[in-house]
């Protein structure tokens, strides 16, 4: 999903506040989980013993049948996975504090250089032959850097080429589509790298730093830390924590529950949320929905823990602010936000926090080059469009982001509205608390037996749900490896069928709900 970005007034007292709540667009970014060829753990064969599937003594027994036979091989799957790569990333942090740690530090080439193998090595581990092509993508990237010399023009240049590079060789050049989609992912970070660091460089007309030289340039691309699984961070960021700061007893109390946040993504994806959408599969529709689009929501939580584990491990932080966690470090996503939303670009906003923070700077800022609700609008699809190209040719992808931008944008404008018309705290943001709050019927400001806060409470809970509904059905489309298949019940056309395409009918309800308030 991407972020949707809406900025009109500020929810707080205080408007010269930076755009924290914005509303944001977000990104569907890789999936771990198992390849069509790899056994269903999770249904472990034919069940044995005597289970009806109804009742809880059925659901708890078939739970437990799944877990033992599938959580054994993901950890296994994941320990394979997750390993080699913490490992060279906490051997490079290693490398260059020993090099660091010299009493004159007369030349970052040879820190650079050791980002940029230890990137090699995981990349080997994870793509195989293939890394080859990603070499010969990153030397054009670093050919297209040199039409910075023309300046801002020159960044619009290279942003262009840069995206139509990736349609050009999806289409063109690459015949095993089966093959794609990883690398895809990992050309996708490539590609918001140089577009940022193109304007960057090129900030109010003119160059204001040299273009990286090779060695930089490769160690920025092949960082160990984001070049297999992301996400993106500055070139700026990523020379800050060349030299690793934080003490390895810090890193290690992150990394833990990091890990442990990784096994227990992967064992729900893989194994919990698959057995209860068996098991609801001839009682409830939308259930079997909300389970099978939470094996997706719960595969990207894998890779996004993950992500945070390598950070860790590499001492990277992350561009922007408020996305660091004391006990996580810094923040990729941010679940508990995603699985109980206050809104849809609440939910949206958190699911992956660098490319909102990449978003909202080189598309969204650039586009609403002021305040009217036609420029903001226009700086909000943009802002998805944007973020589809980005994706490649996965049409999936496209239905969901451009069903978000709908959504999102009608629920913020009717709750913006709804808000100033009733003086209720009930708009898409997070309410500010008793001193900041603008409104006078706000949960803060009145006691919990008065009628108002019972109503705004249950309003705000009401498009929680809705926010749910709307997660689960546009979920489950990234389930499957494509929009057809040789059964109708396993194209996700027939969920939404099933559905009565009830979630996009409520999204232009939404819109046209507030144009008649309004």
């Amino acid at each position: 999903m991407d972020y949707q970005y809406f900025e009109e007034e500020s929810d707080y007292i205080d408007l010269d506040e930076e755009d924290d709540d914005e509303e944001t667009a977000v990104d569907l970014d890789y999936r771990f989980g198992k390849s069509d060829e790899e056994e269903d753990y999770y249904l472990g064969g034919e069940l044995e013993g005597d289970v009806d599937g109804h009742g809880i003594l059925g659901l708890a027994e078939r739970l437990l049948e799944s877990l033992q036979t599938c959580v054994e091989p993901s950890l296994v799957q994941v320990l394979q996975y997750v390993a080699p790569m913490l490992l060279l990333c906490l051997l490079c942090r290693l490398l260059c504090l020993l090099y660091s740690q010299r009493k004159r530090l007369t030349s970052l080439t040879p820190l650079h250089l050791l980002h940029f193998a230890c990137g090699l090595i995981l990349l080997q581990f994870s793509v195989g032959y293939r890394l080859l092509l990603l070499l010969l993508l990153a030397a054009v990237g670093y050919i297209l850097l040199q039409l910075l010399r023309l300046g801002r023009r020159g960044a619009h240049i290279l942003a262009v080429l840069t995206i139509g590079s990736q349609f050009l060789y999806e289409l063109l050049l690459w015949r095993r589509r089966s093959d794609w989609p990883q690398l895809r992912g990992i050309q996708m970070v490539v590609n918001m790298k140089l577009i940022s660091l193109g304007y960057d460089l090129t900030t109010s007309g003119q160059l204001q730093a040299r273009i990286p030289g090779p060695f930089a340039y490769l160690g920025y691309i092949y960082s160990p830390a984001t070049c297999a699984l992301g996400p993106w961070v500055s070139f700026g960021s990523y020379m800050d924590c060349l030299v690793p700061r934080n003490s390895w007893l810090v890193s290690l109390r992150r990394l833990v529950p990091n890990a442990l946040l990784c096994v227990l993504a992967v064992t729900v994806s893989n194994c919990v949320a698959a057995a209860l959408s068996d098991f609801f599969s001839d009682s409830s529709h939308f259930l079997v929905m909300y389970w099978d689009a939470l094996s997706v929501r719960t595969s990207h939580y894998f890779v996004g823990f993950m992500a945070q584990a390598l950070l860790v491990a590499s001492d990277q932080r992350l561009d922007g602010a408020g996305i660091e966690s004391d006990l996580l470090g810094p923040l990729v996503s941010r679940p508990w936000l995603i699985e109980w939303p206050r809104s849809i670009s609440a939910l949206v906003r958190s699911w992956n926090i660098p490319m909102h923070e990449w978003l909202k700077r080189y598309i969204y800022a650039p586009f609403k080059v002021n305040s009217s609700r036609s420029r903001t609008v226009l700086a909000v699809f943009c802002t998805y469009f944007v973020s589809c190209l980005l994706h490649g040719m996965d049409l999936r992808i496209y239905l969901v982001l451009i069903s978000l931008s709908i959504f999102a944008e009608g629920e913020s404008l009717l709750r913006r509205q709804l808000a100033i018309f009733l003086d209720a705290c009930i708009s898409a943001n997070v309410c500010p608390g008793k001193e900041r709050c603008r409104y006078g019927n706000c949960p803060s400001k009145r006691r919990w037996s008065s009628v108002s806060y019972w109503l705004v409470r249950i309003t705000n809970l009401a498009f929680t749900a809705l926010a749910i509904y709307h997660l689960a059905y546009l979920g489950v489309v990234l389930l499957g490896e494509s929009l057809e298949s040789g059964d109708e019940t396993e194209s996700f056309l027939w969920h939404w069928q099933q559905e009565g395409y009830l979630s996009h009918y409520i999204g232009v309800a939404t819109f046209v709900l507030y144009l008649f308030i309004s």
